[in-house]
């Protein structure tokens, strides 16, 4: 009996430092970190999308490279002004900016890889 009361509270301290741990990161985590080195603009009688080349860390296993990330209706992009984040669009994307990067789905292996942008946060 005491060794389930020891394993219980094990248990809920852990999942309070867990918990902690989320609150104060903000609960999310990016896939990649790094720079805009380049910038597409899918043509209009194209059937390819806007994307960006994005140069820096995917935090997945610390590998370093070049990511082009491809922009949908759905990506999300945000600029980060001090503790703020405000909405932005594909026109705010400039190279040389820092960028925080979630993908959804797959990054497809190629050269440079492939992946497509759920959020892309512009930081200062």
């Amino acid at each position: 009996m005491k060794n389930i009361i020891l394993l219980s509270m094990l248990f809920v301290m852990f999942m309070g430092v867990v918990y902690g741990a989320m609150v104060a990161t903000g609960g999310q985590h990016s896939d990649m970190t790094g720079t805009i080195v380049g910038i597409l603009v899918a043509d209009t009688n194209s059937t390819t999308t806007n994307s960006i080349l994005v140069q820096g860390i995917i935090t997945n296993g610390n590998q370093q490279g070049n990511v082009t990330v491809k922009i949908t209706n759905e990506t999300q992009i945000l600029r980060q002004d001090g503790n703020k984040l405000n909405n932005g669009t594909f026109e705010n994307l400039k190279p040389g900016q820092s960028v925080d990067i979630t993908f959804i789905g797959p990054i497809i292996q190629g050269y440079p890889p492939q992946a497509t942008g759920n959020q892309i946060t512009i930081m200062n």
